[in-house]
């Protein structure tokens, strides 16, 4: 094992490998671009914060697990603010070309959202490191602390659900 700490070049070297696969964890937790950004940046903030006391060799797995207990934190949030203020939460959907060509993409896009929002946490989680981190799942295994073979189970009651779901909308 190696000893406690992060040097300033390991920390920028994570930075650079992890960002936008961490981006796009959190982007598929909270919908919305500048949210997900905020996130990515406050786990790295949390990572230097504590680089001393942690080893070079978990820094990976300690951003993965922060950013998506951050997302998670941050969706709660958000629900709880417009539950609070009785406005719905808006989906953030990437601006169409043109409305015409893209309505029915747009469409799809947000019924998949409203979808995977609707998955259990353990399921959610599970997919969308599967499916949009695309980690292996030994690696997810790794993070989660589940057996490789419940982070497979895991993901094809998700994707069943997703496709019962999306089949009968």
């Amino acid at each position: 094992m190696s000893e406690p700490g992060i040097t300033e070049r390991e920390w920028q070297q994570l930075y650079y490998r992890l960002e936008r696969p961490l981006y796009n964890l959190a982007y598929r937790y909270v919908l919305q671009q500048q949210e997900a950004q905020d996130t990515v940046h406050d786990a790295f903030l949390q990572l230097w914060a504590r680089r001393g006391r942690i080893r070079a060799d978990t820094a990976n797995r300690y951003l993965w697990v922060s950013v998506l207990n951050l997302s998670r934190k941050r969706r709660r949030w958000r629900r709880t603010k417009a539950f609070l203020s009785g406005a719905e939460v808006l989906l953030e959907l990437p601006a169409p070309d043109s409305p015409e060509s893209n309505a029915a993409a747009a469409q799809e896009h947000r019924q998949l959202h409203l979808a995977i929002d609707r998955l259990p946490e353990k399921l959610r989680g599970v997919l969308l490191l599967t499916e949009f981190a695309e980690m292996p799942h030994q690696s997810i295994a790794e993070l989660l602390s589940i057996p490789s073979g419940t982070v497979a189970s895991r993901r094809h009651l998700a994707l069943k659900r997703l496709h019962a779901e999306l089949k009968t909308d």
